[in-house]
């Protein structure tokens, strides 16, 4: 006989149920970071329609740049703020794929005929 049919199955304890807060914020966390990098490349895909893109400043007046007027610092926060809204999604996606990877898989159920 294999080791595998001789075995005495030891008791383990039930794995630990998720609380249905941190479910949910993890779940909102995710939408905040996707929604907010979703919200920032609306910003950028109108930026490059109009040829004009506005900078989002902590404190005082916002800028903008144009192509016609400035395009170098135009370019720059066009890609800058592209570079964070795929940063943004990103993080929102795998936040989203890396908090789910806790949840133990279920196993098969052997076939008890089978030999």
């Amino acid at each position: 006989m294999n080791q595998k049919r001789t075995r005495v199955r030891l008791p383990h304890p039930p794995a630990p149920q998720e609380s249905l807060l941190s479910r949910g914020l993890t779940i909102m966390i995710s939408v905040f970071l996707i929604f907010t990098g979703a919200l920032l490349s609306y910003s950028v895909i109108d930026g490059l329609i109009h040829d004009s893109i506005t900078t989002a400043t902590r404190g005082g007046p916002a800028k903008v740049y144009t192509l016609a007027g400035q395009p170098r610092m135009y370019w720059f926060h066009i890609v800058w703020e592209g570079f964070f809204a795929s940063a943004l999604l990103a993080a929102g996606l795998m936040w989203h794929r890396l908090t789910r990877i806790g949840r133990p898989a279920t196993s098969p159920k052997r076939n008890a005929n089978k030999r």
